[in-house]
């Protein structure tokens, strides 16, 4: 009898054990999913906030070419102006 007992103790936990390795295996990958999951929203939340600050780069380059572009412009019209004065000035001198 205690050959039989012994038999069916180690037969439950055989089949305990492939019960709960069964379990186990479905919480496992279950958090390997999650876990894929997780990284890869991270990722993407990363590469956004990439975008968003390469985005801000470009934008203030292009503001800041803007003002180059305007300062260039009132410097133009600056010599414009500076060099109808010496034409005006080469003129009266030459009436006289």
């Amino acid at each position: 009898m205690s050959g039989g007992l012994r038999t069916l103790i180690i037969l439950i936990l055989m089949f305990a054990g492939i019960y709960f390795y069964s379990i186990s295996h479905r919480y496992i990958r279950k958090a390997r999913r999650n876990k894929i999951r997780k990284t890869k929203l991270q990722k993407e939340d990363e590469s956004r906030q990439e975008k968003i600050r390469l985005q801000k780069i470009r934008e203030e380059k292009v503001w800041n070419a803007e003002l180059r572009h305007k300062e260039i412009k009132r410097q133009f019209k600056w010599l414009e102006k500076l060099n109808e004065e010496i034409k005006k000035k080469e003129e009266t001198l030459l009436k006289n």
